[in-house]
């Protein structure tokens, strides 16, 4: 009888065992999947966390070279016009990059094929600048040149003028005729020399013009002024004026005198017709335009 139990229970042992080898298997089948799986799934992100990456890197140097292509500058404006254009390319680019959501290595590729060419693009425009520049250096150069020659033509020139202004004022100035040895006499009727306000019929001044070989000979008038205590001009009229700085301004009296470069002693009158102030009068001598003497007396 017990041997017969022990027989009849082999093959649930058998049995048992094979499920576990199978339950076995069927766990190691399934982590080697888990494995696969799991290192298929890394290395996915791996490789799209280097697209993203490259993705990044192709988008700042498109940047890049849009600041570079906005840095270019020129005076042509048909070159100026095709930079605008690249500019725009560079731009739709930049766009294309940033939205890009499937990104793969054959799409990196044909990025970077795209910035290799702009960037071969730009490096042409660089030299055509650059040559443009050159030319436009040596124009600026030549007309630098030019400038400074005109410059230093025209200062050679008003040198030469104010040389010539200068001479001509030397020779204007040496030719103005001096008065010396001014007098001036108030007398009465009988010619003599009196002081006294009531008694005051004229009013003589003389001088002598200086002799001087290089100013113009010939007839010219000299003027005299006589300004009383009160500031005020003697005169006949207030029509008697003659030029002084550009200005009409009045005189005493006046008398031609015919100038030969040599000394000349002259006396010019000035007839008194109204009541004369107490005090000193001042007398300014004027010839051709120009004050050559002054002097002064007193009226007691």
């Amino acid at each position: 009888m017990d041997e017969t139990n022990k027989q009849s229970g082999l093959p649930e042992k058998k049995s048992s065992i094979g499920y576990l080898v199978i339950i076995g298997a069927l766990v190691i089948v399934c982590g080697l999947l888990y494995w696969k799986y799991t290192g298929e799934k890394q290395q996915s992100q791996e490789i799209q966390s280097q697209l993203n990456q490259e993705k990044d890197s192709i988008e700042s140097n498109l940047t890049n070279l849009y600041a570079d292509y906005t840095g270019l500058e020129s005076n042509n404006d048909s070159l100026n016009k095709e930079l605008a254009v690249e500019r725009g390319k560079i731009q739709g680019l930049i766009k294309q990059v940033k939205s890009e959501k499937a990104i793969n290595y054959q799409k990196i590729k044909d990025y970077q094929s795209e910035l290799g060419s702009l960037r071969s693009i730009m490096r042409n425009y660089i030299q055509q600048i650059d040559s443009l520049n050159t030319l436009n250096q040596h124009l600026i150069a030549e007309n630098v040149k030019v400038r400074e020659e005109s410059t230093m033509t025209k200062m050679a020139n008003k040198e030469l003028s104010t040389q010539n202004d200068e001479l001509s004022t030397k020779v204007q100035k040496g030719s103005v005729i001096k008065a010396r040895d001014i007098v001036s006499t108030p007398i009465n009727s009988r010619g003599k020399e009196v002081t006294r306000a009531r008694r005051v019929e004229k009013i003589k001044v003389c001088f002598t013009l200086v002799e001087n070989e290089i100013a113009q000979p010939g007839l010219r008038d000299a003027f005299v002024r006589i300004t009383g205590p009160d500031k005020f001009v003697l005169t006949k009229s207030e029509t008697d004026q003659f030029d002084f700085n550009g200005e009409k301004i009045v005189f005493s009296a006046k008398r031609e005198v015919d100038y030969q470069n040599k000394d000349v002693d002259l006396c010019i009158f000035y007839d008194n017709k109204g009541d004369l102030l107490v005090g000193s009068y001042e007398i300014a001598v004027f010839l051709d335009g120009i004050l050559i003497g002054q002097s002064q007396f007193l009226i007691k």
